[in-house]
């Protein structure tokens, strides 16, 4: 088992059903560790006391605090992905991304542009990509 200095560090904005099930999965792994989500509501309606983590309400507060994160899970609605792929990039974080990456094909090209030129990584979630169901395969 890895300490907690050589973790990746993930905090994951949108703390909706899929926001949720990102925060969980970087909890089960052991070379992860979350350390912050972010959501414009309410704390108290946001139902992730489970994560015991610091809860911001904006990207911009995350990241004047100072936490070390190292990854940036983007699960907020889709209009926002681009806009917040940007941010988190222009701070120098990795970014996971919720399909679509944006929604407009000038937008997917600026994060792209961005991370090259920020030398960061930019993985967007496909995670049924290759399922028979949805890739037409018959195997």
């Amino acid at each position: 088992m890895t300490s907690s200095d050589q973790k990746i560090k993930f905090a994951v904005i949108g703390c909706g059903h899929i926001g949720k099930r990102h925060a969980e999965m970087i909890q089960r792994n052991d070379e992860a560790e979350l350390v912050a989500v972010v959501d414009t509501k309410d704390k108290a309606l946001l139902g992730v006391d489970q994560f015991n983590v610091p809860i911001f309400n904006s990207i911009e507060e995350l990241l004047k605090s100072g936490l070390a994160v190292d990854v940036v899970n983007i699960a907020t609605p889709n209009g926002f992905h681009a806009q917040h792929a940007l941010e988190c990039l222009e701070a120098r974080k990795h970014i996971v991304i919720e399909k679509p990456m944006a929604l407009t094909k000038n937008d997917a090209e600026k994060v792209i542009y961005k991370a090259l030129n920020v030398h960061k990584h930019v993985f967007a979630v496909m995670q049924n990509r290759y399922s028979p169901p949805l890739s037409g395969s018959k195997n």
